[in-house]
């Protein structure tokens, strides 16, 4: 039997490296990843091959990661020949292992078609913070802030969709106060289900939370998603917490 694999879910710029390096600490397997990045000094956590992979199906239909499409991209026989050679070493280990990737939102029926006991886990943060972190960047990967507001929408929109199609945790890297019981507490649900023992919140540093306030005001449209998202992680954490084999085929209701 092939060990327990997370795939992580999330808008650029929205805790999926703290979901991931949170998981890590607890004892997820990520395999070789970035551990320092320009803008997040404990690195992204991101496979650079996984990377390059979701890359290259964005590319074929002319989408990127800021650019991105409007619906899950098709892959391709060649995409899943690609994965399976990527994903042959995590198979093989003797414990849980997981990847992140934000491109992924839009190439994870793909990946559940492989792996299709996979649990999925998605991260949210308000689309202001989003927007501020997004804006403070430099070079090529800078935008404004009409365009970080429209990219928050486009992710988190699909989030929102993956979410309410199959079960999967949903936790809020909301203000600093209420990250206990917000983030690391279903964190926590989830890497006891995967049998991870160390703590969960081992990784988080304060000092990288450099977003606190909002000071960009978001549109209708974002503020609108952002309850929605709000709302389903809450009605979550007021349900029986079980995070057992949920798996990314399993659609609501099934």
């Amino acid at each position: 039997m092939s060990p327990p694999c997370v795939i992580i879910l999330g808008m650029h710029r929205s805790g999926t490296s703290l979901v991931a390096g949170s998981l890590q600490a607890a004892g997820l397997r990520l395999g070789t990843v970035n551990d320092q990045a320009p803008f997040n000094s404990k690195g992204n956590k991101e496979n650079v091959r996984i990377r390059e992979l979701n890359d290259a199906m964005l590319d074929r239909i002319g989408a990127s990661w800021k650019r991105p499409p409007a619906r899950q991209i098709t892959w391709l026989r060649s995409d899943s020949r690609r994965a399976e050679s990527l994903l042959r070493p995590y198979l093989s280990a003797d414990r849980a292992w997981g990847f992140k990737d934000p491109r992924t939102i839009w190439t994870v029926e793909g990946w559940l078609q492989l792996l299709p006991d996979a649990q999925l886990v998605g991260v949210f943060r308000h689309p202001a913070l989003v927007a501020q972190s997004l804006v403070a960047r430099t070079g090529a990967l800078s935008i404004d802030p009409g365009e970080a507001f429209e990219l928050w929408s486009a992710y988190n929109a699909e989030l929102l969709r993956l979410e309410r199609k199959y079960r999967f945790p949903l936790v809020h890297f909301g203000i600093p106060n209420k990250l206990r019981e917000e983030f690391f507490a279903p964190l926590t649900r989830l890497a006891r289900s995967l049998g991870l023992s160390h703590p969960v919140d081992a990784f988080f540093d304060d000092g990288l939370i450099h977003q606190r306030a909002e000071h960009l005001k978001a549109d209708t449209r974002a503020i609108k998603l952002h309850n929605e998202l709000l709302a389903s992680s809450e009605q979550q954490g007021n349900e029986p917490a079980d995070f057992r084999c949920i798996t990314g085929l399993r659609q609501r209701g099934a």
